[in-house]
């Protein structure tokens, strides 16, 4: 007969229970430090890029770096990171320059003219203005206190634009003639410009070049100059320059001002050297942004008749200016306006009908939009 012997496990439980307490706390409060981390970092992210990009946005509107630099310390304040907003100091925010590379990236670069990217550096550590970050639970496992810093780049890219658009007698004939000039006995001569002309095409063009503009997140600022030459025919005078629009950001305006000149008699010469020297003076002048890359445009639908635009294009090319050149009707010297396009580093386009002119216009505009997405 065999005995059964009993041995009371009373206690056991218990015991292995206080063993493996301290255990428990640990991972518990391991796991509770973790959350408060993430949480932790999620909050600096964010107000780090907010920072950034409240900067960046003045910095575009006001070209002033001192303003900007407020307006990033004041938008991290406002965004709580373990409870207190985050303070920024002037290191931490550093204006330079932001460049798309060949491969679709963008690289920053601190210092230099012409700002046109903030970077903002967001920190919890212990040589912050802030402080580093107190755990829960860290002196149980030796990480009383944990740091963290983000980096954030935000940047812009402004766009001045200059049409400067041809308004010789020629651009008056039908869209469809290949005259390269107009005979002073034309029944359009003395008149505002037909429905079918060239310059009606022109006017459905530019408007079809800032619906693509419409289209982008930023503005882009855009001015007119239109060139003849000075000329006095059936009565009215027309100079040989006007400015019909000084840079805007108002599509709405420029548009205004292209259907103004439809509604216009003018008649003359092509001096488009003239033209390019005055649409250089509106990029660089007090209107236009000290942070904007430049653009001009410049149509003709024919030869120029006065100084060689070459020699115009030039300077404007040494100073920042890209060129695009558009010829448009047979008769136009294409020669001559791809040259310019390849002084200004630009491109040139030509167009025999207003559909290859809306299309030409079509992918200009989606190329400077392209600059700002």
């Amino acid at each position: 007969m065999t005995t059964k012997v009993h041995i009371s496990r009373r206690g056991a439980i218990m015991m292995l229970f206080l063993v493996l307490l301290p255990v428990m706390v640990l991972f518990v409060g391991f796991a509770i430090d973790f959350a408060y981390v993430q949480k932790t970092r999620s909050e600096l992210r964010r107000a780090t890029d907010l920072a950034a990009k409240a900067a960046a946005v003045e910095l575009s509107e006001s070209g002033d770096t001192s303003i900007a630099l407020q307006t990033a310390k004041d938008i991290a304040i406002l965004n709580s990171v373990c409870g207190d907003g985050l303070t920024l100091e002037d290191g931490d925010v550093v204006f330079g320059k932001s460049m798309r590379q060949t491969d679709g990236s963008w690289t920053f670069t601190p210092g230099g003219a012409g700002p046109n990217a903030v970077q903002v550096l967001g920190r919890r550590t212990a040589d912050s203005a802030d402080g580093d970050v107190p755990s829960f639970f860290g002196s149980l496992y030796g990480r009383p206190t944990f740091a963290h810093q983000f980096v954030a780049v935000a940047a812009f890219v402004n766009v001045d634009i200059c049409l400067v658009l041809d308004r010789s007698s020629s651009m008056k004939l039908p869209s469809s003639s290949t005259d390269p000039l107009m005979s002073g006995s034309d029944p359009r001569f003395c008149s505002t410009p037909w429905s079918d002309s060239r310059w009606v095409a022109l006017e459905n063009a530019v408007n079809i070049f800032l619906t693509e503009l419409d289209g982008t997140s930023s503005a882009e600022h855009v001015g007119v100059v239109t060139f003849a030459s000075n000329f006095t025919s059936c009565s009215i005078s027309t100079p040989k320059i006007s400015i019909d629009q000084t840079l805007t950001d108002s599509t709405s305006a420029v548009r205004a001002a292209i259907s103004a000149k439809t509604s216009e008699h003018w008649n003359g010469m092509t001096d488009i050297e003239a033209g390019i020297v005055v649409g250089k003076d509106m990029l660089l002048g007090t209107g236009a942004r000290t942070n904007a890359l430049k653009f001009l445009v410049v149509l003709t639908d024919g030869q120029y008749t006065e100084d060689d635009p070459t020699v115009a294009a030039q300077a404007a090319a040494d100073a920042g200016i890209v060129i695009y050149t558009i010829t448009f009707s047979a008769g136009a010297n294409q020669t001559d306006m791809q040259n310019i396009a390849t002084i200004g580093n630009g491109r040139h386009y030509h167009a025999d009908t207003p559909g290859e002119l809306d299309s030409a216009f079509r992918d200009l505009g989606g190329t400077l939009a392209n600059l700002v997405q």
